[in-house]
């Protein structure tokens, strides 16, 4: 930490504030903010606060901390202000959401760069605002449309998911840059078009890392993982360096496949190369590890990790819980409760599922109960963790309170996995409430799930009501449900490219 006590007070060395503010600026939030007051102070005693790159660095900095009414004190208070010192503050509402001020703010610019309009464009993409955005593109004079400006829009309308008119857009772009082509790679995969992303990463001059790791990431993300791998094949080939980005990707991809012999491979690659290993990358080694069985090394590195974030203890704590070591997965999850991390949506559906599985019913519910807690909502999801771990535990009656009382509405899966359980304890007169609420929830039409007729045909079989659980039959065949057949095992005829199924 520097001290303003030890900052130079000679006027030859006005240089050296602005950068410490820049270097202030990218430090975290509140000790970066602490360090530039300290420089502020110091700069008013020397008389240089009224220098404008010093001004203007201010400025920038208070914006960054998010401290916009400080920015604004101090942009009022400059004796001088240029194009820089004005997009310095537009960038701070922009970043804010605050395009109220933002675009106040532009209108009474005296002089504008290409910078100040694509700032504009961005804060309103930012919000979701595309027509705002469009509509100041459309107003922005010629010589200001670079290939940012253009860019920004782009970018815009991928993110909106409105990729045929990002597409308008960028087939109009008089020149392109590599995160333009990026954009529409990774749009197009967030749409579900891999083929087309695929076309699109194609058409790229000569790719460089930002557009490989779009189309790695990419497939990662849609299961694809065969395809990312050969990507990054590919990439290598190309004699592209990878960077952590990558390397977290890549090992997604592994950790998708399973192959744990492929997974140990990267893993050597990255201490090879010496690429960094960040959170993002540790995270992917942890799950990557996990998912392919090796769970003692993926503890190992969890246990090295300096800073976990919350991703990171989702992966170990799913490992443990997947993998059948429940009591190993609620006393981790206990640790992260007392860790600086909070636990989430994932995080608690996989202590749920450990739970469930374990049998530990008086803990899943003081977890459930505490959802509000770690200010998460409860989702249809979390509530089906709840219905089967009661189901399992013959607490039907609570069961079913639960799922009458959801806060979220109920589906024929959270009502089918308590008919199930009403199967397993024999209990009819359960078995036939939950039927009868299933059979409100679809009362617009028949229901096609199967397992639901079979599963109330076979309680009422076991208790001997040989003809209700008939007339199930009658009525699962009256609706034209068909039971899905049992199969043993799925073999593939690729030379023949058909599916065979031994049933």
């Amino acid at each position: 930490m520097v001290y303003s006590k030890n900052l130079p007070r000679q006027t030859h060395h006005l240089p050296l504030i602005p950068v410490l503010l820049k270097a202030a600026a990218s430090r975290p939030r509140w000790p970066g903010l602490s360090l530039g007051r300290s420089l502020h102070a110091e700069a008013i005693k020397l008389a240089f606060d009224r220098d404008l790159l010093v001004g203007t660095t201010l400025v920038s900095m208070y914006c960054k901390g998010g401290l916009l009414a400080d920015a604004r004190v101090m942009f009022d208070g400059m004796p001088g202000r240029n194009a820089v010192t004005c997009n310095a503050m537009l960038d701070g509402y922009a970043a804010a959401g605050d395009m109220g001020q933002a675009e106040a703010l532009f209108v009474r610019m005296g002089s504008r760069t290409p910078v100040t309009w694509a700032t504009l464009i961005r804060g309103f993409a930012d919000k979701g605002d595309m027509e705002e955005a469009r509509r100041w593109f459309s107003v922005t004079p010629v010589g200001m449309r670079t290939v940012v400006t253009w860019t920004v829009l782009v970018q815009g309308f991928v993110a909106a998911g409105d990729m045929e008119t990002a597409r308008e857009l960028f087939d109009a772009m008089p020149a392109r840059n590599a995160f333009v082509w990026s954009s529409m790679v990774t749009g197009y995969f967030n749409a579900g078009n891999a083929d087309e992303a695929r076309a699109m990463f194609d058409r790229i001059p000569v790719p460089n890392l930002v557009n490989w790791n779009a189309l790695i990431a990419g497939y990662a993300q849609i299961g694809c993982s065969e395809k990312a791998l050969q990507a990054f094949h590919a990439m290598l080939e190309d004699r592209v360096k990878p960077d952590e980005f990558t390397m977290s990707s890549v090992l997604s991809a592994c950790a998708q496949l399973g192959s744990l012999e492929q997974g140990r491979k990267v893993h050597e690659f990255i201490n090879q190369r010496h690429i960094q290993k960040n959170p993002f990358v540790l995270n992917g080694l942890v799950d990557m590890y996990a998912k392919c069985g090796d769970l003692a090394y993926a503890r190992q590195i969890f246990d090295t990790m300096q800073r976990r974030n919350t991703q990171c203890w989702n992966s170990m704590i799913s490992a443990l819980a997947s993998h059948g070591q429940s009591e190993e997965a609620i006393q981790l999850f206990s640790q992260m409760e007392c860790s600086k991390q909070k636990p989430d949506g994932v995080t608690l559906l996989a202590v749920l599922g450990a739970c469930t599985h374990g049998g530990f019913v008086e803990e899943g519910l003081r977890i459930f109960n505490s959802f509000s807690v770690y200010g998460v909502a409860a989702g249809v999801e979390h509530y089906g963790c709840l219905v089967d771990l009661l189901g399992r535990a013959g607490r039907l009656e609570e069961a079913y309170v639960v799922v009458k009382n959801m806060a979220v509405e109920s589906n024929e899966v959270i009502w089918g996995a308590l008919l199930g359980a009403c199967r397993v304890h024999a209990d009819r007169e359960m078995s036939e409430r939950v039927s009868n609420e299933i059979n409100q929830l679809r009362s617009d039409h028949a229901s096609t799930n199967d397992a639901e007729y079979i599963t109330l045909s076979n309680i009422l079989a076991e208790s001997e009501r040989w003809e209700q659980a008939e007339r199930v039959r009658r009525k699962m065949a009256s609706h034209g449900v068909e039971k899905t057949p049992g199969r043993s095992s799925v073999e593939l005829d690729i030379s023949e490219n058909k599916l065979y199924c031994r049933q």
